[in-house]
């Protein structure tokens, strides 16, 4: 039974327990807590999880949804840790086919419920939560790792966990702290407003403004943060709870969520069965108040959360404390064969159900596994010493580089571009500038020969779809390109038979008198002669149907290394 932790980029992984402390009855959850914390305090490590339905051990008068099969309380105790072990397999991942067990309309009538129960004054908000499941058989440690792995790559949050427990597989990749308690010190971070990431950066940042200046999310993060002040002040030193940062905006590859966080420090006397007590489960998963929206979902969901929306973490012999609120969060029933997903947002009066329902669905793409570039790519032309349209390189790798959270420093680039022409100072070249994850730079040079053929293009095999995000960044992810080469094109269309760009170049159709080009939002790479060309009025931006291809007087394929070519059509 391995324990595997990724929290904030260190790995640790608990082996070969000394012991389990488990159990599946409330009235023994607080028991089995403090010889957890008693096994710590004789120098051993614990990790494991604490279900939701486990609440009503902390606080008799909070109801849950009904008990699952999971038990409420699971602990390894271990004598020791092991850091920074690289775990990852290259194995295939399986694929998961996800079936949601709440419909469309039980959503929306749930959602109305929670609109009357906000009007009668019972709740100011209520996390509602839906379940997904998959029917798996057979799934083996390597392909679960593998699953693991891709969802820890999706979702890139600082909270990830693989845990081990016999028949219950756990795989979290929870962006969200629960708490951290180190010596006096217990700090939470909320996490309450979530906006879907844009397709390409200037939509991106567009989507985390609107977040940050939401006035409804604004309004659902300000209450579970007093929510958790409250709860931090039953363990507290007096006038030691603090509100260090508000409405911070965190990026992951799928949303951008809004944070806040909440510190105190607690009294001498607290131990950790007490601060369980206080915070648990954490306010952002329950909503306000606690205790009578906690009530509103017992009657709402008809199926348990278990450990999603519980708490997943470890406890050492350091007197540190560190759990997160497993959402994100995949279970495996491995008797069972069947995978659970939990899903769900906060409700307020001003929620729309149709919106609400559209954040579950972006909650849930990190299940599809989402694919991460490896390197951004520019290509660009050197002719004779000076490079054409460095800066609007630059500026696209620099958008491209901060929505995919890659580091960047411009001048180093500049500068490694620079000593690049000291060797290259006659003649054309193409210089290949790729960058990496770690912001590591890779230049290439390749002599730029005089063409001799006519480009010939014809239809792409397959449409693209405009929502896929790679198709506004330029990278080395390729998979959704057909294979063209210099002289011969594919022109691509998109899944609302509009035209888009060719293969390795933008494209423009002479039309009544006019070239005209693909608007972005076709789905299409923002090009720098394109953006050149659009300025100086050359070309005109245009939704430009396949249908109207053949009214065209002139097709040109254009780029910034081999600039404006003339296209034969091969039918």
């Amino acid at each position: 039974m391995t324990l595997r932790f990724d929290f904030h980029q260190q790995t640790r992984l608990f082996r070969h327990p000394i012991r389990i402390i488990q159990t599946s009855h409330i009235d023994e959850v607080t028991k089995c807590l403090a010889e957890v914390e008693q096994t710590v305090a004789e120098g051993n490590y614990a990790a494991g999880y604490i279900a939701y339905e486990a609440a009503p051990a902390f606080q008799p008068f909070y109801r849950t949804p009904p008990q699952g099969e999971m038990p409420l309380l699971w602990f390894g105790i271990y004598p020791s840790v092991e850091t920074n072990i690289d775990t990852d397999t290259a194995t295939s991942v399986p694929t998961l086919q996800w079936t949601p067990l709440t419909d469309a309309d039980t959503y929306h009538t749930a959602i109305e419920r929670i609109k009357q129960e906000i009007w009668a004054g019972n709740t100011y908000q209520t996390n509602y939560a839906i379940r997904l499941e998959s029917r798996q058989n057979n799934l083996d440690d390597a392909s679960l790792l593998a699953l693991y792995a891709q969802l820890k790559e999706a979702q890139r949050a600082d909270y990830c966990a693989f845990l081990d427990c016999g028949r219950f597989k756990i795989l979290s990749a929870s962006p969200e702290l629960f708490f951290h308690w180190k010596e006096d010190t217990v700090t939470t971070r909320p996490m309450k407003g979530t906006a879907a990431r844009g397709l390409d950066s200037d939509d991106d940042l567009a989507q985390r403004e609107k977040l940050r200046s939401s006035e409804k999310d604004r309004a659902e993060n300000v209450m579970i943060v007093d929510l958790l002040r409250n709860d931090l002040s039953q363990i507290a030193e007096p006038g030691s709870v603090e509100v260090p940062s508000l409405f911070d905006i965190e990026q992951y590859p799928t949303v951008w969520q809004m944070t806040s966080t909440v510190t105190a420090k607690t009294r001498p006397d607290v131990r950790l069965t007490e601060v369980f007590r206080a915070l648990f489960p954490c306010g952002s998963i329950t909503g306000a108040p606690k205790a009578s929206t906690m009530k509103l979902i017992a009657e709402l969901e008809p199926q348990p959360r278990e450990v999603y929306c519980g708490a997943i973490g470890y406890i050492t012999p350091q007197r540190e404390a560190l759990f997160s609120v497993p959402i994100r969060t995949v279970v495996i029933d491995a008797q069972a064969g069947v995978a659970r997903y939990g899903v769900g947002g906060g409700i307020t009066w001003d929620s729309s159900a149709e919106n609400e329902y559209q954040e579950v669905v972006d909650k849930t793409r990190v299940l599809k596994g989402i694919q991460q570039p490896e390197q951004l790519l520019e290509s660009l032309l050197l002719k004779n010493g000076d490079y054409f349209l460095l800066n609007r390189h630059l500026n696209r790798l620099a958008a491209s580089a901060r929505y995919f959270n890659f580091p960047f420093h411009r001048p180093e680039v500049e500068l490694a571009l620079r000593e690049l022409t000291a060797y290259h100072i006659h003649g054309n070249h193409k210089i290949r500038l790729l960058l990496d994850a770690n912001g590591r730079l890779e230049l290439g040079v390749e002599a730029i020969e005089p063409l001799t053929s006519p480009l010939i293009a014809r239809w792409s095999p397959f449409p693209v779809n405009s929502q896929n995000r790679l198709l506004y960044h330029k990278t080395t992810l390729r998979d959704h390109y057909p294979k063209a080469t210099l002289n011969n094109e594919y022109l691509m269309y998109n899944e609302r038979d509009e035209i888009t760009e060719f293969v390795n170049g933008n494209v423009a159709l002479l039309l009544d008198g006019r070239w005209l080009t693909p608007a972005l939002a076709c789905g299409l790479l923002p090009g720098t002669e394109r953006e050149a060309l659009l300025e100086t009025g050359k070309i005109e931006e245009a939704v430009i149907p396949r249908k109207l291809f053949t009214q065209a007087l002139g097709i040109a394929f254009f780029n910034s290394v081999r600039g404006w070519r003339e296209v034969v059509w091969e039918e």
